[in-house]
């Protein structure tokens, strides 16, 4: 009897103490401990003609952000890298920021950046981590893929955080119409046919009102 109520404690505290996980991965969740890493606009959409265009890469639900890093995957058929930027978010508490050269590679880009000093504290809840450059290359559909991103507080410990990839599109560029009139012309065009109008108009009238002769 007493090695049954010593099996039936035993399974108890194991229950205990899995419940007591569980609610404390859910307090974790819940308090937005967890930070989430990803793009803005989550989907994005631009004409092959339309020239460079940029995307941010967006932090939320971060506390106490000391340092970031993040390389993001494309396809170089579809775009191509141009430059990558700090955002302001990292800096915004007041400490001292510094970044090293992007890291770029055939369909690849990354950046890192951290801060100096014991104080202040890094920056709380949501910000631009950094600025990414493409210039359209062709028609197609390419993912923004995260990899290798980490987030960690001034002392150097990481912090909790999930990446979300986004996606872009390129479409064809937009045509003039083949065979068409230029738009362009068209205002000339009307003016001029206004004006010969109202000419003919005028040398009709003086037509009409000059005397005959006898």
């Amino acid at each position: 009897m007493t090695r049954i109520l010593a099996g039936y404690r035993r399974l108890l505290l194991l229950a205990a103490l899995a419940a007591m996980a569980m609610f404390s991965l859910m307090a974790l969740r819940a308090s937005g401990q967890e930070a989430t890493v990803h793009v803005e606009p989550p989907s994005t959409e631009v004409a092959a003609d339309s020239g460079p265009f940029t995307v941010s890469v967006v932090v939320e639900g971060v506390t106490n952000l000391g340092a970031f890093q993040f390389d993001l995957t494309y396809d170089p058929a579809i775009v191509r890298f141009v430059e990558v930027k700090e955002g302001l978010f990292l800096a915004s508490s007041g400490r001292e920021l510094r970044c090293l050269p992007p890291r770029t590679g055939e369909g690849s880009a990354g950046l890192t950046c951290v801060t100096l000093g014991a104080t202040p504290e890094g920056p709380n809840g949501s910000g631009v981590l950094a600025y990414i450059t493409f210039q359209p290359v062709a028609p197609g559909s390419s993912s923004l893929h995260f990899e290798r991103v980490v987030l960690t507080d001034p002392p150097a410990q990481v912090l909790p955080a999930q990446a979300q990839d986004a996606t872009l599109a390129v479409s064809p560029p937009q045509e003039s119409g083949e065979g068409g009139f230029p738009w362009a012309l068209w205002g000339p065009v009307i003016g001029v046919g206004a004006l010969a109008l109202v000419v003919a108009a005028v040398w009709a009238a003086w037509r009409v009102r000059r005397p005959t002769s006898a």
